[in-house]
């Protein structure tokens, strides 16, 4: 039986212990040499120009050669504002990765020490990042689709119920009902259930590798209008799409698709192979993120979630040195943080960042 990747030495790159002996200026160049790479040159984020611009290590920032701007390894990134320090924040990116579920910021917190509003922003600009950056090239091969249920769970009722069992079994052997409970048809008209999509293009059959893109939405219900658009959105014509048999996929083959269902009722997957195992396996992770981590996610920030959880489905293969490199680079690309700069002093995200196919043509 193979070895897991995670059990090799190469996939274990970097650890903690290295960063704790971490001086500013070798945290500083560590965070350069991710962001611009190892040879040693800058871009100014004012001109433009790639070169080895003028050193200004008192003040820990690079003078262009050219325009004169002067500017930091976090100018110009949603890491830009924050007074916590090189190593610190070398740290957070490094827990951020190795926690394969997610991180809460209370445990952020107990790592890099600060007050909890500094860990749980940094945490989220790193989440409004990753969503933004979402790669555009579309999927293609064989891609499956599915959809799963979020948030706006209603909680057990607080009434005491009776024993259950026959009235002839003595009381000592019936099974006892702890709290009533919300009957089924409750769930879904709760105002806070959402719908993540995923979509998840799967490596070539004999691979055994799962699969090597993704992407995700967040709808309020699985409903032909709005799959259609993701499809199209991020799927590439001629592809093959798995779903399961909810009626809002049957349309696909008009629109160019092959299309090929599994219905999860009779089997997990067809005698021909056809499963949706990949977007499982997405939705697993999200759903120990949001039972064992987070607890609970509003609408308003689900997609940054999702976001998270698609990204680290992505690079789970990947060593921690890499994983660190194209996370903090996606960060950088992103620019200054919109719902999350100033967030101490007011500035909130005034609506959740829900995916509706009238309003994505218009």
């Amino acid at each position: 039986m193979a070895q897991h990747f995670w059990l090799h030495s190469k996939s274990v790159s970097l650890t903690g212990a290295n960063i704790a002996n971490f001086s500013d200026e070798e945290a500083r160049y560590f965070l350069a040499r991710m962001r611009w790479g190892d040879d040693g040159t800058q871009v100014c984020p004012k001109c433009g120009v790639v070169d080895r611009h003028h050193d200004i290590k008192s003040r820990c920032q690079w003078s262009c050669k050219h325009c004169g701007r002067r500017f930091s390894v976090t100018t110009g990134t949603p890491f830009a504002d924050f007074k916590i320090g090189y190593p610190r924040l070398l740290l957070a990116i490094f827990a951020f990765v190795v926690n394969q579920k997610g991180i809460a910021a209370l445990a952020l917190r107990r790592l890099i020490g600060g007050q909890y509003r500094t860990s749980y922003t940094l945490l989220q600009k790193i989440r409004e990042a990753v969503m933004l950056t979402m790669p555009r090239e579309p999927l293609s091969g064989v891609v499956e689709v599915d959809g799963g249920h979020f948030a706006g769970k209603r909680r057990k009722g607080r009434k005491l119920k009776e024993e259950k069992g026959p009235a002839e079994i003595p009381m000592k052997y019936r099974k006892p009902q702890h709290r009533t409970k919300v009957s089924n048809s409750a769930f879904p008209h709760h105002p806070n259930r959402r719908i993540v999509l995923v979509l998840r293009e799967v490596f070539p059959a004999g691979a055994g590798k799962g699969a090597a893109r993704t992407r995700v939405a967040v709808i309020r219900n699985e409903n032909t209008a709005d799959i259609e658009a993701l499809v199209k959105r991020y799927v590439a014509k001629r592809s093959t799409i798995r779903s399961d048999e909810l009626p809002a996929y049957g349309n696909l083959k008009l629109l160019g698709y092959f299309h090929e269902s599994v219905n999860h009722s009779v089997e997990f997957s067809t005698d021909d192979g056809v499963n949706q195992n990949q977007a499982e396996s997405y939705f697993s992770r999200l759903r120990r993120a949001f039972i064992g981590v987070y607890h609970k996610i509003t609408p308003r920030y689900m997609l940054d979630y999702a976001s998270e959880m698609a990204w680290r489905e992505d690079v789970r293969r990947r060593d921690t040195l890499t994983q660190m490199g194209l996370l903090f680079r996606r960060v950088c690309e992103s620019g200054l943080s919109t719902d999350w700069l100033n967030y101490c002093r007011g500035n909130k995200r005034l609506s959740e960042l829900l995916f509706v196919a009238e309003a994505a043509s218009a």
